[in-house]
């Protein structure tokens, strides 16, 4: 007889939305020569690494790019969840960013999505520094499940309003929509220097260099920007996913004859620029490394290299522009939790065995201890004692 603790078990699994770059397309564009380019990823606002965002700032306000492309995972839909997902974490207490701490004050279910709806848009055009065009591409994994989150949501909540309209708590409006284009949903309609492109596309600059998100891993940096190459021969592949950091150059053979005649190729991986400190769920993963991506376009050649940031001896990072102008953030970020032990005694604190007693509506300070209940005596008088049946005489005759 089969085990009822070792059943199949019915189990609801969420479908993983799934696309491939002929759906969701390869977008061109052409650039002239001396056109400056920058690639981003995998901050996941707002749980990005804040320290560096602002030397970034300072960055392309100096360096004037032309071109701004942010590869995805840009907005982290875990924040846009915590306003409406109360979920229990026994393994540690995260502290909201502030940003999510304001759209929780702002009032109703809509009006805290919108507020934070307003707050993602601010960012994602705070890239449009000087003359640069932000080219967005939001991911499956991250941008599209925010909305899809949020919809769904939305959704649950009008369908009570509508199903309830006596309630006297209504968890939203029914008459205010949510868009569902990424675009809009960011407010980023209203920014005509943001072009924001289907989810998991590509952006293909001057048919040479295919600036894309990937849909696949692998374990040691830069394979699998090198096995996107062999599937997709583009002379120069730029990818992001999973924040690792790496770029490769290298020759094919184009023909031997009269001489031997290569072709040059190049593969660039994006770094992370997320709080690793907010971001625990993400793990310690040693193959990742925080950085980005800068060029230049010079006789329809791309020459550029991932810039990687370094932790110095006092604990600030920093990382060199192409320039050669070092960017140092101003306090050490980003650094691990911890505390300092002693081999002294621990202090005793006081049992946490209390129960806070609520009278009149207010709670009090202190609390009393839980004794165990008193037993209580039985009241029930013992049942009376029934007579046994006489016995029956008999007569003699």
């Amino acid at each position: 007889m089969a085990n009822r603790a070792t059943r199949l078990k019915g189990v609801t699994v969420e479908e993983i939305a799934k696309t491939s770059l002929a759906e969701a397309g390869i977008h061109t564009v052409s650039l002239p020569n001396g056109t400056r380019v920058v690639a981003i990823a995998n901050t996941l606002w707002p749980m990005h690494d804040r320290n560096m965002h602002v030397e970034i700032m300072k960055f392309l306000a100096d360096y004037q790019p032309d071109l701004v492309v942010l590869l995805g995972h840009m907005v982290n839909n875990e924040a846009f969840q915590a306003l409406f997902e109360s979920e229990k974490n026994y393994l540690h207490r995260p502290e909201h960013p502030p940003e999510v701490k304001a759209a929780l004050a702002a009032g109703s279910f809509d009006d805290q999505v919108q507020y934070l709806r307003r707050e993602a848009s601010k960012y994602i055009g705070s890239f449009a520094v000087g003359k640069a065009k932000v080219v967005y591409i939001p991911a499956i994994l991250t941008e599209h499940k925010l909305v899809k989150r949020v919809s769904q949501e939305k959704e649950r909540r009008d369908n009570y309003v509508d199903n309830h309209p006596e309630a006297a708590d209504q968890p939203s409006d029914p008459l205010r929509k949510l868009p569902i284009d990424f675009r809009n949903f960011l407010y980023l309609n209203k920014n005509p220097r943001v072009r924001v492109l289907p989810y998991n596309s590509a952006l293909l600059a001057n048919n040479h260099t295919l600036f894309m998100i990937g849909d696949f891993k692998r374990r040691n940096e830069g394979d699998a920007a090198l096995v996107e190459w062999q599937q997709r021969h583009y002379p120069a592949i730029i990818r992001s996913l999973d924040g690792k950091l790496a770029s490769g150059w290298f020759t094919t053979t184009e023909h031997t004859q009269p001489t031997l005649t290569v072709m040059q190729h190049q593969v660039h991986e994006i770094g992370f620029l997320w709080d690793e400190v907010q971001n625990g769920q993400l793990r310690d993963y040693d193959r990742r490394a925080q950085g980005f991506f800068a060029g230049i376009y010079v006789d329809g050649e791309l020459f550029g290299s991932t810039i990687d940031i370094l932790r110095g001896d006092d604990d600030r990072r920093s990382f060199y522009a192409p320039d050669g102008t070092l960017y140092t953030e101003d306090t050490p970020g980003n650094m691990p939790h911890g505390t300092t032990l002693s081999l002294e005694d621990e202090p005793v604190t006081e049992d946490d065995d209390w129960v806070l007693r609520d009278d009149d509506g207010e709670d009090d300070d202190e609390g009393e201890e839980v004794k165990p209940a008193a037993e209580k005596k039985s009241t029930r008088k013992p049942a009376a004692k029934k007579k046994k049946p006489a016995a029956s005489k008999r007569k003699r005759s």
